[in-house]
């Protein structure tokens, strides 16, 4: 099957260095309790531990005016809902990418759809006030690490797999794992942080089932922890990369066990390798800003037999209704996202691919390997969901996320969409020519 273009837009003028700009902003999204909660068994909400936040970051080149939109979800909303908030902000800004970070300790919003409706108009006024909020802006990138957790699973000696969830001795022999954490400072041009980006590939699962309060898990108590160390008017943001294999060492940390506790310990953990990063970066007017992006459609059928995997749902599962809907399409379109931030130079341009589930670690090593350029981020829960994407190795394998009810699609739709957001990126930069060369 052909992929196509959903859409691309780019813009080609060269600008000068004062029309780069950034604005931010954020909303509660507000969701009432009672509804079903994401990521485990059927259970519900009964309060808030901590606010379940939209924030934006507005990007612009004088051309074109982009949104970044990261949600406390455990999935993006449906095209439905994400349609409706890109509509409601037409006129202020050219295009939105939402992001989920995949807390498990969010409402299941594809089972309560007028609860959802009540989040379009904060979510939309908070797009407006961040494109609203403009001012010139400095970016820069850097690189740390650490270890907030490890591969779930383990390959046995003849092949096989073991799934292996919680990890509190934190000796694992399981791989890949991906410690590094991508980080993006955003300045006023007086130097005031404006934005703190901070990229990484981990299940936001240290709070378990037992929860019953909303909560963003470890990346809210991360940006709480940035903003508090940098200070002034900064506004931090979690971007969840590739963490479909990845589990915190304190995965579905008891109640009894102080699960807050020690999520708060992980965030903290995260937010001081990012703060460290953003100390030391310098960050600089960019000299010919362009921000361009393109969306590509990439169609993979299901990976199962529908009257099969429909009869595992129901008396394996006891999985009906949406829920079960979401994994019996018999094809599917998966929008494949590439952002690129061109700024003039190697050191400084960014690029990014979003993929719309629940990526394997080693997509996000993989892109970093092959991108032609060395700050690229892949983003895992990005403008819909999908479910799992392994790599091929996995998906012979075996294992949950890699040949169970949770991974509808093709074997080798996850390398079909790395693939996709590379030739972006080359196509982007105009290195790849819509007519054949001339011989030499």
């Amino acid at each position: 099957m052909r992929n196509f273009v959903l859409f691309g837009l780019t813009a080609t003028a060269l600008l000068s260095a004062a029309d780069f700009r950034a604005g931010v902003a954020k909303a509660d999204m507000d969701p009432p309790t009672g509804l079903p909660m994401a990521g485990y068994g059927t259970r519900y909400s009964r309060g808030t531990l901590d606010p379940l936040e939209a924030r934006v970051l507005a990007l612009s080149d004088g051309t074109r005016t982009i949104a970044l939109v990261t949600l406390d979800l455990c999935y993006t909303f449906d095209p439905p809902i994400m349609d409706e908030v890109r509509r409601a902000v037409r006129g202020s800004v050219d295009e939105v990418v939402f992001l989920a970070s995949h807390t498990h300790s969010g409402p299941t919003y594809l089972e309560a759809p007028e609860a959802a409706k009540h989040a379009i108009p904060r979510i939309a006024g908070a797009i407006q006030a961040a494109a609203h909020a403009l001012v010139p802006a400095r970016i820069a990138n850097g690189w740390g690490q650490v270890f907030l957790g490890f591969n779930r699973r383990y390959v046995r000696t003849d092949g096989s797999v073991e799934m292996f969830w919680r990890n509190e001795t934190k000796i694992s022999t399981t791989f890949p794992v991906d410690p590094t954490v991508g980080v993006i400072r955003i300045d006023r041009s007086d130097g005031a942080p404006l934005a703190v980006l901070v990229n990484y590939a981990c299940h936001p699962v240290v709070l378990g089932p037992e929860n019953l309060d909303y909560s963003a898990d470890y990346p809210s108590e991360m940006r709480r922890y940035v903003e508090r160390q940098i200070g002034g008017t900064v506004m931090a943001f979690f971007l969840q990369g590739a963490p479909g294999d990845i589990n915190p060492y304190f995965d579905k940390t008891p109640l009894a066990e102080d699960a807050v506790g020690v999520m708060k310990q992980t965030g903290e953990k995260l937010g001081a390798e990012a703060v460290r990063v953003a100390r030391n970066l310098t960050t600089r007017l960019p000299a010919n800003p362009r921000i361009q992006s393109k969306t590509v459609i990439v169609p993979a059928a299901n990976r199962w037999n529908l009257d099969k995997l429909r009869a595992v749902l129901k008396e394996r599962y006891r999985i009906e209704g949406p829920r079960a809907a979401r994994l019996l399409r018999d094809t599917m379109e998966l929008p494949v996202t590439t952002l690129l931030l061109n700024f003039g130079s190697a050191d400084q341009d960014l690029a990014f691919v979003g993929m719309p589930g629940e990526p394997f670690v080693e997509f996000q090593m993989q892109l970093r390997a092959k991108s032609p350029i060395p700050n690229s981020f892949l983003l895992g829960y990005t403008n819909g969901y999908f479910a799992y994407f392994p790599t091929i190795a996995a998906a012979v394998r075996g294992g949950y996320g890699a040949n169970s009810t949770v991974v509808p699609t093709e074997v080798g739709t996850g390398e079909r969409m790395l693939n996709t957001g590379l030739i972006s990126i080359y196509e982007l930069l105009g290195r790849l020519s819509e007519q054949p060369g001339s011989p030499r």
